[in-house]
């Protein structure tokens, strides 16, 4: 696009005119300022406005047109250098991209020039992340079991990650395990809601104080220097900081000072700044002389190093899409961590289930990797080991346990010595739901008798994945055996036979197994939660699509 054409589309569009003509810079990039009308009370509003070589195409995630008044910084969506955020639609044809983006900002000066108008929703401080000494550091913090009190200061407690890499830089990758309270002389303990597989790791300490304010410049930007943000601690959490520097130099190189601040929404917000003990920006100061004399901590100037902080709380871990919440608090058990089990359990976990217990009588071989849900990379190990590992890798808000293999021991011997199953029911009332996923038919008969009061799940899946049969409690194994007789599927030609005395198995991919467990699964999340009846299901499909048949 040209600085003519610019000049051209800007003259036609009502209540923008040109106020410099736009030039090409060394980068290609076309400059100049126009002016956007706004009312009798108001002054037109200039714009310096920058379009990309690349434009009408965004390039790395940034947009390819700024307009920027560096006058409104206290005016929703202008950003720090004051360039205008928005999102305008996109177009392949520039000229038509350019009339949109004038539309658009119009828009923007309408609704919150002139009309004064406030977004709704809550945004989060803009922080901007630079590497700290040569590497980027980033917390995750959950909301905590307790609240806190107005002006708390104490310990956080934190464990690591694995480390990551962004634009080729090392990232220190942390989470928030609890919160101690050092206010009064009993300490209290607040801890954050992530499983305790996360909170069982090993603790590194820093700091944390709840902040009388918010830190920000403009309502909205993080404050960037210490000078600025000193007023907002207590005198007692100053020298709390110091206290702490005092008894930790030596043991650490650095530490997180959390700065935590109320938000709209509720609950408290943390921002953590990276303190080096080799480069402190506190230090006592003394007021007064002889017997009058007095030492606080302050803050030096000095420009703050502030870490990424991410609210991995369920309600925004799961923000984008979860199961219903009746669904994901009930205790769940898996029998069977197979190809079927170990899909649905990743599937669950991903969808905010909180607490699954796994069950199996195998080791995860090589073999298995192909068609379910385990890595090769853990080698030959136990799978309820290998997928609860996998399952809290994913979720910081599971809670996963394991059955003994002797279940499958207990629970049989048990069958073949008492004709009367009930008593078995006592080992599974516990659980909300059992999904049965073993293609064991023993187990799959006793359960069915044991009558416990949770809601048995049998799935199974035929031969090359051409079916796959969901039964309900009650009469779960009527249901299977009949579903099974009406596919009339020969089950014993064509199977896969492992080398050594195994059994043979069935074959299918991942492709044909996952689709197909994930599609029943959508529909039993549905069943649990009453948004379909319950009713037993089988899934076929033909060339074009996958059908669910109720029974």
């Amino acid at each position: 696009m040209t600085a003519d054409k610019i000049k051209e589309l800007i003259g036609s569009i009502p209540g923008v005119s040109l106020i410099e003509d736009f030039i090409i810079d060394e980068a290609g990039s076309l400059k100049g300022r126009i002016a956007v009308a706004t009312d009798q009370e108001h002054a037109d509003l200039e714009w310096y406005v920058e379009i990309s070589p690349t434009y009408p195409f965004k390039t790395m995630g940034m947009e390819p047109i700024h307009f920027q008044n560096k006058s409104l910084l206290d005016y929703p969506h202008i950003m720090q250098g004051g360039n205008l955020c928005m999102h305008p639609a996109e177009y392949d044809n520039a000229e038509s991209q350019f009339v949109n983006d004038l539309e658009q900002l119009k828009e923007w000066v309408e609704k919150y020039y002139v009309r004064g108008e406030k977004d709704v929703h809550y945004e989060h401080l803009v922080v901007n992340h630079h590497t700290i000494r040569g590497q980027y550091y980033t917390f995750c913090f959950a909301e905590t079991q307790e609240d806190f009190t107005e002006g708390d200061y104490g310990i956080v407690h934190y464990t690591t990650l694995l480390a990551g890499r962004k634009k080729d830089v090392p990232v220190i990758n942390c989470v928030v395990q609890k919160f101690v309270s050092c206010v009064q002389v009993k300490k209290t303990e607040r801890f954050c809601k992530i499983s305790k597989f996360y909170q069982e790791l090993k603790s590194f300490k820093g700091v944390y104080c709840l902040l009388n304010n918010i830190p920000s410049v403009h309502n909205k930007f993080i404050i960037e220097n210490y000078n600025s943000i000193k007023e907002l601690f207590s005198l007692s959490q100053k020298n709390y900081i110091n206290s702490f520097v005092v008894s930790h130099r030596g043991k650490c190189d650095f530490f997180p000072l959390f700065c935590g601040y109320r938000i709209p929404e509720g609950g408290v917000h943390w921002q953590a700044m990276i303190l080096f003990m080799d480069d402190l920006p506190i230090e006592p100061v003394r007021v007064g002389t002889g017997k009058n004399r007095l030492w606080f901590t302050d803050f030096r100037q000095g420009q703050i190093q502030w870490a990424e902080t991410v609210d991995i709380s369920y309600k925004y871990f799961f923000g984008r899409g979860a199961m219903p919440k009746e669904v994901a608090n009930k205790k769940m058990l898996i029998m069977g961590v197979g190809a079927i089990g170990s899909i649905l359990a990743e599937t669950l976990t991903r969808c905010g289930a909180k607490k699954l217990t796994l069950y199996d009588i195998d080791n995860k071989e090589p073999g298995n990797v192909c068609r379910s849900a385990y890595p090769f990379y853990t080698g030959i190990i136990e799978k309820t080991l290998d997928i609860t590992s996998l399952l809290t890798q994913i979720s910081p808000h599971v809670e996963c346990t394991g059955l003994k293999s002797i279940a499958d021991l207990v629970i049989k011997t048990y069958a073949a010595e008492h004709e009367d199953k009930s008593r078995l029911a006592e080992l599974f009332d516990e659980f909300d739901v059992i999904f049965d996923c073993t293609t064991d038919n023993q187990l799959m008969r006793v359960m069915d008798s044991t009558k416990t009061k949770a809601q048995l799940v049998n799935l199974s899946i035929t031969n090359h994945a051409q079916d796959l049969i969901c039964a309900f409690s009650p009469n779960v194994t009527e249901t299977v055996l009949l579903v099974y007789d009406l596919l009339k599927r020969n089950t014993g030609t064509d199977m896969y036979n492992p080398t050594g005395c195994w059994n043979p198995t069935f074959k299918a991919s991942y492709n044909d197994i996952e689709c197909k467990v994930q599609f029943a699964t959508r529909h039993i999340i549905r069943m649990l939660s009453r948004m379909e009846p319950l009713s037993n299901f089988y899934i076929t499909e033909d060339d074009l699509n996958l059908k669910i048949n109720r029974l």
